[in-house]
């Protein structure tokens, strides 16, 4: 009886843990947005520290974090995110494009995540606010297909 209790406990542990290191992208994203909801620069540290070559550049991670607290302070409430678009070289990397909706404007978040081996890892995470000119600049005629 101890015997089948003890193998169900390792099962339990194997199935909650074992597969930890298969996280997938999205996972990884929807986790930054889970804890960004609540501290966004919680998030952004959290975000990089799944990554040890990444997390030990923390004056990079304090830079970002103060340029993202700077814009918030500006941009009003947060009222979510939506996927931009997802490009991939290859099987092992991986960039997320996200809108991120507040109460002036919105804020684009672009994370690029790499996978040497097994586990998906964070690379890099850059946001901006520009995207009103390049939405301008693509409803360009030069840019429409009639036009080439």
């Amino acid at each position: 009886m101890i015997y089948k209790f003890a193998f169900c406990i390792c099962l339990l542990n194997f199935i909650a843990f074992g597969s930890s290191g298969q996280t997938t992208c999205e996972e990884i994203i929807d986790h930054f947005f889970q804890v960004y909801k609540k501290d966004p620069s919680a998030a952004i540290d959290d975000f990089f520290s799944k990554n040890k070559w990444v997390s030990g550049k923390k004056d990079d991670i304090t830079n970002v974090r103060v340029q993202l607290k700077n814009w918030l302070d500006q941009v009003g409430g947060y009222h979510g995110y939506e996927l931009i678009s997802e490009k991939t070289i290859g099987n092992s990397l991986k960039l997320y494009s996200y809108l991120v909706k507040y109460d002036r404007e919105p804020i684009r978040f672009i994370f690029l995540l790499y996978k040497p081996a097994d586990i998906w890892q964070p690379q890099s995470f850059t946001f901006n606010h520009n995207m009103d000119d390049e939405l301008e600049e693509a409803a360009k005629a030069y840019r429409l297909k009639g036009n080439y």
